[in-house]
Order: structure tokens, then sequence, then C-alpha cells
């Protein structure tokens, strides 16, 4: 008995429509159904395509230009029609191809601030939620009296974290405090933050200016552990004594933007012309530093203070506080 060996079925690859543009400056349509997905349009690199998507007659979905021979659109709801025209060029081949199936976006958040050390009781439909974690900032270091150009260094960052943790509905916080500034003194560190597993240290406390024309070194930054995602904290600037160059605060590496957009950042250090600025934005900003008066305090969370500094005068100045660490959960 014969046996007969047909051909396996092919399913057909081809996900594109395509159409002609005969003419330039002349409308084209075409007739076809589009689902909701990433559509890329593609044509002749030198030719510049304009595109209309409608449902019906006269809904306009979406529009768009074609640049250096392609564009990619998100059709948000379905099309049934494409019209088009073209710059220039004559037969120019208009192709648009589906390259993705669309999503659409069902993550829905609230997002707690915690500033104060306890018992953090936040819960949510998914029982989880996503944490950032930042420790104190170092306040900046004083600078003595006695002499001239004597400058303290600015205060560190804290270190931020970040964890997707489970909401227990009871969890032990700790939030780091400031560091602060006493006449005379280097700068004292800020304090360490926990939460879930993550420690988020504090940044140190700038050094004590107290020798002519001698750099002192700002406060270091704050180290994590226990995180998914870090950024070690920012070192303060230095002290600078005679010379004339900035000795600029730092910011840390901006993580989780979707919990809290931001950074923190440093204090500057003294100078003598020139003192440093604080650095950091959106979470916490570090203080700057002075060269013939007190310096600033760092704002926000998780700053440090700017470093004193005195210029071709006898005064001792003090440095500056930083701020306190802080807790982020977006719950979900």
């Amino acid at each position: 008995m014969a046996i007969s060996v047909l051909p396996a079925p092919v399913t057909s690859s081809i996900n594109a429509n395509a159409i002609t543009a005969t003419t330039a400056d002349t409308m084209y349509e075409g007739i076809v159904t589009l689902d909701p997905a990433i559509y890329t349009i593609t044509c002749a690199s030198a030719t510049i395509t304009n595109i209309q998507f409608f449902s019906g007659v006269s809904t306009l979905i979406t529009s768009a230009v074609t640049a250096s021979g392609t564009v990619s659109i998100n059709l948000a709801s379905a099309a049934d029609r494409v019209r088009l025209w073209t710059d220039t060029g004559s037969n120019v081949v208009v192709t648009i191809t589906k390259t993705a199936s669309a999503m659409s976006n069902v993550f829905s958040g609230t997002l707690d601030t915690v500033t104060s050390t306890g018992t953090y009781t936040g819960t949510s439909t998914s029982g989880y939620g996503y944490a950032v974690l930042v420790g104190g900032g170092g306040a900046g270091g004083s600078c003595t009296s006695g002499g001239s150009e004597r400058s303290g260094g600015g205060g560190g960052s804290g270190g931020v974290g970040g964890k997707f943790v489970q909401l227990t509905g009871s969890m032990s916080v700790t939030i780091g405090a400031a560091g602060t500034a006493t006449a005379g003194q280097a700068g004292a560190a800020g304090g360490n933050s926990s939460f879930g597993g993550i420690t988020a240290n504090g940044g140190g406390g700038g050094a004590l200016g107290n020798s002519n024309g001698a750099e002192s070194a700002g406060g270091a930054g704050g180290t994590v552990t226990g995180a998914d995602i870090s950024s070690t904290g920012a070192t303060g600037g230095k002290g600078n004594g005679f010379p004339t160059s900035l000795n600029n605060g730092s910011a840390t590496t901006e993580i989780y933007s979707f919990v809290k957009t931001g950074t923190t950042g440093s204090g500057g250090g003294g100078g003598y012309d020139n003192p440093g600025t604080g650095a950091g934005s959106g979470i916490g900003t570090g203080g700057n530093g002075s060269n013939a008066s007190n310096p600033t305090a760092g704002t926000g969370y998780g700053a440090g203070g700017g470093g004193a500094g005195n210029r071709q005068t006898t005064s001792a100045y003090t440095g500056a506080n930083g701020t306190a660490g802080v807790l982020y959960v977006l719950r979900f």
C-alpha cells in the first residue's frame, strides 16, 4: 500500500502591511485592521512619511512622522485605516509592521514617607512594597581661631538602599539622626537607618580645620548592607586652606526613581577664597561651605552639612548640621 506524505502546515510569520506612495505630496489611504500594539513604520531613509491612524472616517487615533526612514508608535486602540503622504520620491513603499503587543499598566501604588523611629504598620493589597532607606547626613567640620586659612571639611551623605519587601503590618524602623556640628570640633557622623533587612549607614562628619593652609578631609559617605540596589553616600567636599580651588560636595547615584526621584548629597568644604557648595536634589541637598562666616546646613534628608572656613581672620566658625535619614515605602 502506497503511503502519501503531505507537506506540514505552514503558519505565516508575515505581520506587516505596505502601501506604495506613487507621488510625493499626495494623500494615500489604506483600509486595514490593526489591533492595539506597537508598530514600526519604515520607508526610504531619504523620504519623510507622515502617517495617521484612524478609526472610521473621522476619528484620529494617533499620527507619526518618520526620521531617517523609521518611526515607532503605540497604537492604543484598534484602527481600520491609515492615511499617509510623503515629502519626496516616487513609488515609495511604506511598510507598517507589528513589532510588539501592547501591554496595559496595571501598577498602582501609595507612597509613605517615614521620618521617625518606631513601627511601620503599612500593608497593601499585594502584601508587598518597594522600600528606599536613607541614612543620616554628617555634619560639617568647624575651624579654629588663631590664624587664617583654616577650613573644615563638608559632611558626608547617608547611604541609600532599596529593596522589594514583604509588608507584615508591624515592622521595626530606625531613622538615622542628623549629624550635629560643635564649635572647635570635627562634625559628628549621621546615624544609621534600618528597615526590612536593610541598613543604610550615616555619612561621616567633616574634619576640623585647625592648621594654616592645610587641607581637611570631608566626611565619608555612608555604606549600605542588605539592599537589592544601593548607592554609597557621597563624600563631603574637602576643606581647603590657601588654594582657591572649589571643594564641592557630590551626590549619590539615584536608585528606584519610581519610588522617589532624586539623590541626597554631601556638604561643601570650607575655603580660603572659594568654599564648596553642597550637592544632591530631590531627597536631600548638602549645605554650602563658608570662608568668613558660618556655613549652611543640609536640607531634606540624608544630606551633609557645610564645612566652616576663615579668610584673613582669626575668627573661629562652626560647621553646619546634616539632616536626618528617611524611609520611603511604595505600597501596591
